[in-house]
Protein backbone atom coordinates (compact mmCIF):
# COMPACT_ATOMS: atom_id res chain seq x y z
CA UNK A 1 0.00 0.00 0.00
CA UNK A 2 1.51 3.38 -1.14
CA UNK A 3 2.50 5.81 1.67
CA UNK A 4 1.73 9.17 1.48
CA UNK A 5 2.71 12.44 4.00
CA UNK A 6 0.99 15.60 3.88
CA UNK A 7 1.00 18.96 5.92
CA UNK A 8 -1.18 21.82 6.28
CA UNK A 9 -1.94 23.81 9.01
CA UNK A 10 -3.85 22.90 12.45
CA UNK A 11 -5.94 24.68 15.08
CA UNK A 12 -4.88 24.16 18.39
CA UNK A 13 -6.82 21.09 19.92
CA UNK A 14 -7.98 19.81 23.11
CA UNK A 15 -6.38 17.67 24.79
CA UNK A 16 -9.41 15.19 24.20
CA UNK A 17 -9.26 16.25 20.64
CA UNK A 18 -6.04 15.09 19.92
CA UNK A 19 -6.20 11.31 22.09
CA UNK A 20 -8.99 11.05 19.51
CA UNK A 21 -6.57 10.94 16.85
CA UNK A 22 -4.25 9.50 19.32
CA UNK A 23 -7.30 6.36 19.30
CA UNK A 24 -7.47 6.20 15.62
CA UNK A 25 -4.11 6.32 14.89
CA UNK A 26 -3.13 3.05 17.49
CA UNK A 27 -6.92 0.96 16.12
CA UNK A 28 -4.94 0.73 12.62
CA UNK A 29 -8.25 0.60 10.88
CA UNK A 30 -8.66 2.06 7.58
CA UNK A 31 -11.60 4.75 7.11
CA UNK A 32 -14.16 4.44 4.55
CA UNK A 33 -12.09 6.42 1.62
CA UNK A 34 -9.07 3.57 2.29
CA UNK A 35 -6.35 5.71 4.44
CA UNK A 36 -5.10 4.61 7.23
CA UNK A 37 -3.09 7.36 9.25
CA UNK A 38 0.25 6.12 10.70
CA UNK A 39 1.05 9.23 12.73
CA UNK A 40 0.56 13.01 12.90
CA UNK A 41 3.20 15.04 13.86
CA UNK A 42 2.37 18.56 15.10
CA UNK A 43 4.29 21.28 14.96
CA UNK A 44 4.63 24.21 17.50
CA UNK A 45 3.38 26.93 14.43
CA UNK A 46 -0.09 25.33 14.21
CA UNK A 47 0.86 23.20 11.70
CA UNK A 48 1.02 19.35 11.20
CA UNK A 49 2.23 16.63 9.29
CA UNK A 50 0.05 13.47 8.80
CA UNK A 51 2.07 9.99 6.98
CA UNK A 52 -0.97 7.73 5.87
CA UNK A 53 -1.52 4.79 4.03
CA UNK A 54 -3.97 5.04 1.14
CA UNK A 55 -4.56 3.49 -2.03
CA UNK A 56 -4.15 6.50 -3.43
CA UNK A 57 -3.35 10.13 -3.09
CA UNK A 58 -7.23 10.97 -3.18
CA UNK A 59 -8.52 8.24 -0.52
CA UNK A 60 -5.54 11.16 1.64
CA UNK A 61 -7.42 14.54 0.47
CA UNK A 62 -10.88 12.72 1.21
CA UNK A 63 -10.14 11.90 4.95
CA UNK A 64 -9.34 14.66 5.93
CA UNK A 65 -12.08 16.50 4.49
CA UNK A 66 -14.40 13.86 6.25
CA UNK A 67 -12.07 14.85 9.79
CA UNK A 68 -12.79 18.65 9.02
CA UNK A 69 -9.47 19.34 7.89
CA UNK A 70 -9.36 19.99 4.09
CA UNK A 71 -6.28 19.89 2.25
CA UNK A 72 -5.39 20.14 -1.48
CA UNK A 73 -4.05 17.25 -3.70
CA UNK A 74 -0.78 19.32 -3.99
CA UNK A 75 -0.07 18.83 0.08
CA UNK A 76 0.04 15.17 -0.52
CA UNK A 77 3.24 13.53 -1.66
CA UNK A 78 3.81 9.60 -2.02
CA UNK A 79 6.55 8.72 -0.20
CA UNK A 80 8.75 6.07 0.29
CA UNK A 81 11.07 5.11 3.74
CA UNK A 82 14.69 5.10 3.38
CA UNK A 83 15.12 2.57 6.50
CA UNK A 84 12.45 0.42 8.24
CA UNK A 85 12.01 1.68 11.59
Amino acid sequence: MPTFLDYHAMPDLSPEATEGIAERIRAGEPDEFGAKALNVYLGKNGTAFCLSEAPKAEAVVNAHAAAGFPIAAEDVVEVEAVAAA
